[in-house]
Parts: C-alpha cells; structure tokens; sequence
C-alpha cells in the first residue's frame, strides 16, 4: 500500500458520487451523518461513529438537537465535529428565515407556502411576525415567542413596537400547532382580536393570523375571525 495514502478515500469518494448522482435522499440517515463528519474526521472511517451518535440519541434528528458538550462525550467525536454537528438546525433555521427576504407575499395562500417552510421540523410551538411593506415586500420577521407541546404565550404590545421599528405596513401572524390540525383554541383567537384593535389607527393592516399545523393550515381571514370571534 502506497504509504500516508487515506484508506477511506476511495469509500468517501463513491459515498460523494452516490449524493452527486441522487442526491442527499439517496443516503441512509446512518451515512448522511458519515458523510457530515467528514471534514471534520478526514482519516479514520466515519461510519462507526455515525452509527453510535444514532445509537446514543435516537435518531438523526436526535443527533443534530444534541448540545456540543453531549456530542463531545462521544468517543471519536472531535471539537470541531462537536461544534459543526450542534449547530446545524440553527443553520437549518436561518435557511428557512432568509428564504423571505427575497420574496412578495400578495396574500395570505403566498405567505401559508412559506410558513410551511419556515416551521418545518420544529418541535415547540412558536409565533412569527411577518412584517411586509406596501408592495408586499419583507420589511422583518420577528420572533414574537415560543413556547411547549402545549401552549405559547403571546404579547400583543410588543408586536406593535417591532412593527413601528421596522415601517411596516402590513402584518400576518404566523404561528404553529404540533398536531395534525390546525383549529384555532380560544386563547388564539382572543390574542388575535387583541392584535387587530391594538394596531387599529396604526397605519399597519393586520392581514391575517395563519396557524400551520402538521397537516392543516388555518386563516382567520379566511374565516372570519379578525375580529377574535371562536367558532
């Protein structure tokens, strides 16, 4: 064997070829995460480690929600790797959040597409302020606030002063449910009628609150609930 020649270099190089031709669905979760640490574990065979990081946390998704120091306590785990691995949902996140800026939002079908992205995956409930100028452009999103599995609680006050901040001119509520439906609870509905009156004489038109659930989206314009109304 050619001496200081990479072992590994010729699996790595069909595990690329394999994503090049496929795709990243063309990998098992098992050689996703082989293939993630790569750079980071460039001359030993990644495979053993991947299998026992999904061993030790459950599942991909486990993997990536672990923190540094929990992925660090893996034997074989470097820092680097460590640091790579815990922060990609973050990454993953602010994809999702950059996906905006360089979008139109005419109504409220545009902004339930993108909501879909925007929660996709997200295991506690949250709520975003999407702020839009006159020409349905992206003026921010905010994170109003998240909570559990359960409940969300929301400040209707400080949404109007993210919204003067930033000139907005229009505003949709975006917030998601952790079940398949998407029905409006008595409290979504009285923090909506809270929101509408108190941006009354703002100059910023509420448009609409969109609940997203796994399966669902609901829209209080569509159905008539602005005004805060359960049904």
């Amino acid at each position: 064997m050619e001496k200081g020649r990479n072992v590994h270099e010729n699996h790595r190089q069909r595990m690329r070829d394999r994503i090049i031709n496929g795709g990243i669905a063309a990998l098992r979760d098992h050689e996703l995460l082989e293939y993630l640490l790569y750079p980071f574990i460039p001359r030993k065979d990644t495979n053993p480690l991947a299998h026992e990081l999904i061993a030790r946390f459950g599942s991909f998704a486990g993997v990536l929600s672990a923190g540094m120091t929990e992925l660090s306590e893996v034997p074989g785990m470097t820092s680097n790797a460590s640091l790579f691995l815990s922060h990609i949902m973050e990454i993953d996140e602010r994809c999702r959040h950059s996906y905006a800026w360089n979008a139109r939002f005419p109504d409220s079908y545009s902004v339930a597409q993108y909501a879909h992205k925007l929660f996709a995956d997200m295991d506690t409930e949250r709520v975003y302020a999407l702020f839009l100028t006159n020409d349905a452009g992206v003026a921010g999103l905010w994170e109003v606030a998240r909570g559990n599995e359960n409940s969300v609680t929301m400040s209707a006050k400080s949404l109007i002063r993210a919204a003067l901040d930033k000139d907005a001119k229009m505003l949709y509520i975006l917030h998601n449910h952790l079940e398949d439906r998407a029905r409006p609870s008595k409290d979504d509905a009285e923090f909506t009628a809270r929101v509408v009156d108190l941006f009354k004489g703002s100059g910023i038109e509420v448009k609409d609150h969109l609940i997203v659930g796994r399966k669902q989206v609901f829209s209080f314009a569509f159905n008539f609930m602005l005004n805060g109304k359960h049904r």
